[in-house]
């Protein structure tokens, strides 16, 4: 996949600012409760490792620890800011810290036959499936649920619903978009439309659909990096600003 920077900025009002630095994190906190449950009951313990993002820390050239850090991606709907997943991103072993040069590293599991699963999207979906469960079943749980009532109103409000089949979504009416590579087992998602934008490369202009990157590197807020997604996946970072 095509990976670009451009100096160009993307403008953010301070509610939007502090909505995402404050949704991002409980997001993250949320994935982290899943994973952790995903590590206690399956899979081999390097695997284990892998889907609760404890990756080994690296070190840059001035000898500091530098952590691992989660971009998730955002997209703002007419219904609000929407989270359709993250991504794992280890720091550059050079460079500092504060200039969060980090590059991507994709976690898939071995599901066995030659299949894979992407561990980001299986946490996905994990949550939702949860989420619809302890709704559906709620009369008779009580209080002895997964999620908090805060943590479950988080869901409904920002995480997109993913699925491991089409059908939930067929029933429902709505649009889905499938995440399948070759030899990863699919998954379906509720499709969510980007904003439309534009921006100046090499003399011309480039079309594509604008999104929002939030790094959470330790449960901490860590900047934003919105970027244009084209039709072929290829993204063009661009730099955030405060209007």
């Amino acid at each position: 996949m095509r990976e670009e920077s451009l100096s160009r900025e993307v403008r953010y009002g301070k509610q939007d600012i502090a909505e995402l630095e404050s949704a991002s994190i409980q997001v993250h906190l949320i994935y982290k409760k899943a994973a952790e449950l995903f590590k206690r009951t399956s899979y081999s313990a390097s695997v284990k490792d892998d889907v609760a993002g404890e990756k080994t820390h690296s070190t840059n050239s001035n000898g500091q620890v530098m952590a691992p850090a989660v971009l998730q991606k955002w997209i703002q709907t007419a219904r609000g800011w929407k989270c359709i997943g993250c991504e794992l991103r280890q720091p550059d072993s050079i460079g500092a810290q504060t200039e969060a040069n980090f590059h991507e590293e994709r976690v898939y599991l071995d599901v066995g036959e030659g299949r894979f699963v992407q561990a980001e999207m299986l946490i996905q979906a994990i949550v939702w499936s949860q989420y619809e469960k302890i709704r559906l079943f709620a009369p008779w749980l009580g209080d002895d649920t997964f999620y908090t009532v805060q943590e479950l109103d988080v869901i409904a409000r920002y995480i997109v619903p993913t699925y491991f089949s089409e059908r939930p979504l067929h029933e429902q009416g709505k649009v889905s978009k499938v995440h399948h590579s070759y030899g990863q087992i699919p998954f379906y998602q509720e499709y969510v439309d980007a904003p439309s934008f534009c921006v100046q490369v090499d003399g011309g202009l480039l079309e594509g659909r604008l999104l929002t990157g939030v790094y959470v590197s330790e449960e901490q807020f860590f900047g934003l990096n919105p970027y244009l997604k084209d039709g072929d996946g290829g993204r063009t970072y661009m730099q955030a600003c405060v209007q």
